[in-house]
This record gives C-alpha cells, sequence and structure tokens, in this order.
C-alpha cells in the first residue's frame, strides 16, 4: 500500500510539475488539492504529497490557513539559483574531467563544434539546443547520477524564474560570441585532464550566465576572476524556455 501511494505521489508530481512549467498557471494562482485529486483521479494524501515536494523545490508555496499557491520568479531567486548551479556544475566538470571517456570527449568536441557554426549562422534556437547538450553532456560524464538529478532540478526551477522574469534587452549575439570561447576553455581543460581548471572555467561560466543577462541578476565571480564571467543566460530564449539553460 504504502509503495503504490508513493508511486501515485511520484506521478502527480511529475504532471504537476510538467504543468507548471508549460505555464498553465500563473504566479500566484491557488492550487486546490480536492480539485488536483479530481482531475488526476488520485486521492489528496499524494497529490499533498506532491504538492509539499514541489514546495521544497521552489515551485509552490504552502501557505497555512489559506493554502498552496505557485511561487512568484523574483530576481533574487535567480541569483541564488545561478550561484548553487555555478558550484554543482563546476564540480561536475571536475568529475568529468577525471572520469569521461575518449568516446565521450569526442561527442562533447562534436557539439562544441556545432555549436560554433551555429554562432557564426547567428542561429539561435540550434544554439540553445546545443548549448544545453554541452552542459548535459558534461554532467553525464561526471559519473554521478545524484548530481545529474540535482542540477536537472535546478535548470527546471531556472526555466520556469526566467521565462517570467522581464529581460533587460537583447544580449544574445555579444553573449554567444563570448561563450563561445568559454565552451572553448571548459573543453580544452577537460581534454587535458585539468580538473581544477575545469572546475574554474565552468563555474565561472554559470556565473557570468547571470551578469549576463540582466543587470538585477548580480552574482559574484570568483574572487580574482571577474573578468572571465559572461555566457548568454546559458543559452536562455523566453520564446522556448525548455531548451535554453
Amino acid at each position: 500500500m504504502v509503495s503504490q501511494r508513493l508511486n501515485r505521489s511520484g506521478q502527480a508530481y511529475e504532471q504537476l510539475t510538467a504543468e507548471i512549467l508549460r505555464g498553465r498557471w500563473q504566479p500566484g494562482d491557488t492550487l486546490s488539492t480536492y480539485a488536483l485529486s479530481e482531475e488526476l483521479q488520485i486521492s489528496r494524501t499524494p497529490i499533498s504529497e506532491a504538492l509539499k515536494r514541489l514546495e521544497s523545490e521552489g515551485l509552490v508555496e504552502i501557505i497555512p490557513q489559506v493554502g498552496c499557491r505557485v511561487v512568484r520568479p523574483s530576481s533574487t531567486a535567480v541569483t541564488e539559483l545561478f550561484a548553487i548551479r555555478g558550484v554543482l556544475e563546476g564540480l561536475a566538470a571536475e568529475a568529468a574531467a577525471k572520469a569521461m571517456s575518449a568516446k565521450q570527449l569526442a561527442e562533447l568536441g562534436g557539439v562544441l563544434e556545432r555549436m560554433e557554426v551555429a554562432i557564426d549562422r547567428a542561429d539561435e534556437v540550434a544554439y540553445g539546443d546545443l548549448n544545453y547538450q554541452f552542459h548535459l553532456k558534461i554532467i553525464e560524464g561526471s559519473g554521478m547520477p545524484r548530481l545529474i538529478q540535482t542540477v536537472e532540478g535546478l535548470w527546471s526551477l531556472l526555466r520556469y524564474q526566467l521565462a517570467r522574469l522581464p529581460f533587460a534587452g537583447d544580449q544574445m549575439g555579444e553573449s554567444m560570441a563570448k561563450s563561445r570561447i568559454e565552451h572553448r576553455a571548459i573543453f580544452e581543460a577537460l581534454e587535458r585532464r585539468g580538473a581544477k581548471r575545469a572546475r574554474t572555467f565552468a563555474e565561472q561560466h554559470t556565473v557570468g550566465a547571470a551578469t549576463a543577462s540582466s543587470p538585477t541578476w548580480r552574482v559574484s565571480p570568483p574572487r580574482g576572476e571577474e573578468e572571465r564571467s559572461h555566457d548568454t543566460a546559458v543559452g536562455i530564449d523566453r520564446s522556448c524556455p525548455r531548451r535554453h539553460v
């Protein structure tokens, strides 16, 4: 019985997460456990468990005596998420430098080459897709499955936050050019098995994603490394937030 309830809770979690990220509910909208139970044909207890999990991940907030509502995005949350993501992706790059196989490195190099072609063509959609693949392959190359799950959760939350915040100007072209240099530096560090350099470059790169996106999303680069913190919000495109994180 317990395993069945947990399965239903997981099912509810997956469905609710997808609907929130898709934009079915707007920030501040109230979610009724009764209505969700009726719609999903799942009892209220698994629904409540799913909502508590969503609260722990920052997508909803549960207010005593009021109910559950979709969180309102904030620049503070974005700054925090980028800072956390920078540390985790740095850790992933350090591990990947030691663990990636020659085949994995070759695949990563292929993604990088296609991404550079997309930059030359100013193809933002292709760039965003390839940029996502580049980061994902590094994280997968770390050989740390729990880290993969954690970072993917952060990506989802960042997509939700960034898609609903005002964007300060169109810096995509300039940012893609800067990210080209940074991606190449990360790849070369991985190729040379330079674990510490890979970690430093990956963390700088992710921090730069926040500083390049908007002056309201500032995070402090690693000490002494302010000059190298740039990116394109790691390829964020509000017209298709799924692709770019």
